[in-house]
């Protein structure tokens, strides 16, 4: 089931810079209290996504020295519930609001957060190198992760079907995106097809361990692993038109051309204004340039961004 499609050869990217650049006499004449330039807070972060961030925020520090902005890893479920509680300023997470979350808005509309899309990784499916398939089929993953059998006569080199292995448990974002992403919402992985191990790095040695289990990740945790391989995998649009099956590459997620992309929002406890630091931040890092850059280096297209791709010459 192998196929053969090139990536494109240039993908290039233009930046929309941001509005968050401040003079050096605005920053000397920044007070004591709290504003969107100066200040103390601590982001709770996404812990899958917490090693993307630090090139940006080194910019940051160096931009706003009157700022003292601390990411903190945080479990994403209990970081939720925080933030919907309105007892958490900001969080990075790179998921939407899960069922249960949307419920409790739905019951409350005040719980309502303002929120801005940082940009989207992807949730890839990996595997040994000695797993006998480099091509699988989305929908075959979303019945396996359902719970439904007969999917394994589709592969037959498989001796069973797959464990799919993910970091962290039910409170963290990659299984908050296997219920959103590959689910749809309409109903959670079934229990004996998942196993969880404590991080991503754990997750590919269990992956080499394992035979034919498959690894649960973001695009920008394996873009550049040697270890493991991604599937590529084949779909179908919302028209009913077959996508066959490409490269897990930053260059197809952003043309569209790949079945399970992630959202990363910024979230907020309070309407951005001048006197928040958290807006402040939120501004700087969804908006500057050079800050996006780190972010399309480490494999996450930015939300606030243009892109030119050169396609190869036929």
């Amino acid at each position: 089931m192998k196929t053969n499609v090139r990536v494109p050869a240039i993908l290039a990217l233009v930046l929309v810079l941001g509005l968050t650049a401040c003079t050096e006499s605005a920053q000397k004449d920044a007070s004591q209290t709290e504003s969107a330039l100066s200040g103390s807070i601590s982001v709770s972060v996404d812990p899958e996504i917490l090693g993307i961030l630090t090139s940006a925020k080194v910019l940051y520090d160096k931009a706003h020295p009157n700022a003292s902005v601390t990411l903190v890893s945080s479990d994403v479920y209990t970081t939720m519930d925080r933030m919907l509680n309105h007892t958490e300023r900001i969080a990075i997470i790179a998921r939407d609001y899960t069922p249960s979350e949307d419920s409790a808005i739905a019951n409350d509309p005040t719980d309502t957060l303002p929120r801005t899309l940082l940009g989207r990784d992807a949730l890839v499916f990996f595997v040994a190198k000695s797993f006998p398939y480099d091509t699988m089929n989305a929908n075959h993953i979303r019945q396996w992760l359902g719970g439904e059998s007969g999917v394994r006569t589709s592969y037959p080199k498989l001796l069973k079907d797959p464990t799919f292995i993910l970091s962290g448990n039910a409170s963290g974002s990659v299984y908050g995106n296997i219920v959103n992403v590959v689910l749809g919402k309409k109903k959670t992985p079934a229990h004996e097809r998942i196993a969880s191990v404590p991080d991503h790095d754990s997750v590919v040695r269990a992956v080499q361990a394992i035979p034919g289990s498959i690894g649960v990740g973001y695009l920008s945790q394996i873009q550049r692993d040697t270890m493991v391989k991604p599937l590529r995998l084949s779909y179908t649009n919302a028209d009913g038109t077959h996508e066959w099956p490409k490269p897990v590459h930053l260059s197809y997620l952003i043309m569209g051309k790949y079945p399970f992309p992630v959202p990363i929002w910024v979230y907020l406890r309070d309407l951005p204004n001048q006197h928040n630091l958290p807006s402040g931040f939120m501004q700087y890092i969804t908006r500057n340039g050079d800050a996006l850059k780190t972010l399309f280096a480490a494999g996450i297209e930015p939300a606030y961004a243009k892109f030119s791709l050169t396609m190869p010459e036929e």
